[in-house]
């Protein structure tokens, strides 16, 4: 089966230093999917919903390509899942059968990194594949994406808000547990990342900016992977994809997000004073205002989020989820669980007044209100 990479989508989404290697990366996965794994992949990486079901020990669903100076690119050995990895994966299948203690359900990546610092390429040359390598001054870039965004889109790039990670770190972090922020934009990625450097640059409170500056700054930075975790063209639904991504790696120690994600740190900028109720920021000007924040009240600091004793509190966590306009009440949450299993999203949504079947959808999926019990 040819494998072939969406033009336009490949020039939104991926770093201009990877653009003319298009048509190198189509060969090598059209080889790849050769195999009895590869084919398996490209199956479920042409699916819009497509997942693969991982335990550990198991291969992750990504197609890892490498590429050096004056070599041609390669595909680098799969990385296995272990226990402790850094991942949310969906919460269920499309077959409905449940997953097992452990095991993940993971969208099909394909992620390409381009070396091109001396050091990193000498490490590589003398067999360092681990531990920290000295004098890098240009960390690798890795760039990495669910391949259906690029085999199979469904949408146009202009139309497109994006949900993203960035990950930096050295030696045994590589390539996704390092530092991390998750972001969301109504531009590109790209031109996100060029705000973000600037802002690190000249001197940014904030503390993505701040641990980036410093690890840079101690030489701990080998790589940064660039990782975008899905589009949509629904502003609702972008949020909601932050806020179950943030909060699914609160408790993460390398997790540089200072509120929670989605509606839900529109709230707590509101319930701060950072906000007034009628000003509604797009999501690119969420960190500027908790920027001015902090320079304002140096010695204050920021008021602590969901580690506070409230959110703790399932009681009134949920009430913060479900009392907002638009959203489900904790009654329809219920009611979806409970006829999930005689009923079709668009059954449901009827029967409950949900706003749209795209809403039933993200409860029945696991993707929204998973404090609502």
């Amino acid at each position: 089966m040819l494998v072939s990479i969406n033009r336009q989508w490949w020039e939104h989404l991926a770093p201009k230093v990877m653009h003319r290697r298009v048509r190198e990366l189509e060969a090598l996965l059209q080889s790849w999917t050769r195999s009895n794994y590869g084919a398996h992949w490209l199956a479920s990486a042409r699916r819009e919903d497509g997942l693969v079901r991982v335990k550990p020990g198991q291969f992750i669903p990504v197609a890892h390509v490498i590429a050096l100076p004056g070599r041609p690119m390669f595909v680098a050995p799969q990385e296995r899942l272990r226990q402790g990895h850094r991942m949310v994966g969906s919460s269920a299948m499309a077959s409905g059968r449940p997953l097992e203690d452990g095991e993940l359900a993971l969208r099909p990546q394909i992620r390409v990194d381009v070396v091109e610092d001396q050091a990193l390429l000498t490490a590589a040359a003398m067999g360092q594949t681990s531990g920290r390598v000295a004098g890098v001054k240009e960390p690798a870039t890795l760039f990495s994406t669910p391949a259906t965004l690029l085999l199979a889109p469904k949408t146009w790039p202009k139309k497109a808000y994006v949900l993203y990670q960035h990950i930096f770190g050295d030696g045994g972090s590589y390539p996704d547990d390092g530092y991390f922020y998750v972001g969301v934009t109504t531009r590109t990625w790209q031109a996100r990342w060029a705000e973000h450097r600037r802002a690190m640059e000249t001197g940014s409170p904030l503390l993505f900016h701040r641990k980036l500056r410093e690890e840079l700054a101690a030489g701990r930075v080998t790589y940064i992977h660039h990782k975008v975790m899905g589009i949509t063209e629904d502003l609702e639904q972008l949020y909601a994809s932050e806020e179950y991504l943030v909060g699914g790696h609160w408790e993460d120690e390398r997790r540089l997000n200072m509120i929670p994600g989605g509606k839900s740190g529109l709230r707590y900028l509101r319930e701060n004073g950072m906000l007034s109720e009628r000003l509604v920021p797009l999501p690119d000007e969420r960190d500027r205002i908790v920027a001015e924040w902090l320079k304002a009240h140096p010695r204050k600091g920021l008021p602590a989020p969901w580690v506070s004793e409230k959110w703790k509190d399932d009681a009134w966590a949920v009430a913060q989820i479900c009392g907002r306009d638009g959203r489900l009440s904790v009654e329809q949450v219920r009611a979806i669980r409970e006829l999930a299993e005689g009923h079709s999203a668009e059954e449901i949504a009827l029967r409950i007044g949900a706003q749209n079947t795209d809403q039933v959808q993200r409860v029945l999926d696991g993707k929204t209100y998973t404090r609502v019990t």
